[in-house]
């Protein structure tokens, strides 16, 4: 492993959680979710988040271990002219694949519940401390992510840069 490597992969967890945190503040204030009641953070909401933010946790590891094996890649290949946009295009497209697939899977698992529990708003299920609905909810959204871990590392090796061996007679 490249000291260049791990610096730049630790940058890239630290700007990637903030983002991701950022990114499900966007998504419950979309969602008119309120976290505090009577100045206490919901046990619902607090679910709900950790499901999201462990959901995006587990592509992002995988797509961490790739951008590392990529830059390695990269700075030693002495037939890229500019290293520094090869590189930052790999971790921009890893990255967003991971965020892409957690909130995909988000998306999914909200659908499959609105057919299996009918149509809830999350806004009210947080406000009523529905926990038990979020715990259901996040497991499923868990487990749906872990079982698909594997075509995503599939999908994202498909943009992984290849290392040209050569061949001599």
């Amino acid at each position: 492993m490249d000291k260049q490597s791990l610096i730049f992969t630790s940058l890239i967890a630290i700007l990637a959680l903030s983002l991701m945190l950022m990114a499900i503040q966007f998504l419950a204030k979309k969602l008119k979710i309120q976290a505090i009641q009577n100045e206490k953070i919901q046990l619902s909401y607090s679910v709900w988040f950790g499901a999201i933010i462990i959901s995006f946790i587990i592509p992002f590891k995988i797509a961490l271990e790739l951008i590392e094996n990529a830059i390695e890649l990269l700075i030693t290949d002495a037939t890229i002219i500019n290293t520094f946009m090869a590189v930052t295009e790999k971790i921009a497209l890893f990255t967003g694949f991971s965020f892409i697939y957690t909130f995909a899977a988000y998306y999914i698992v909200h659908i499959l519940f609105k057919y299996i529990v009918g149509n809830r708003n999350d806004s009210i299920e947080i406000a009523n401390d529905n926990v038990g609905y979020y715990v259901n909810k996040g497991l499923v959204l868990i487990a749906l992510v872990y079982s698909l871990s594997n075509v995503f590392e599939h999908f994202l090796k498909w943009f992984a840069p290849i290392m040209d061996t050569p061949f001599y007679h």
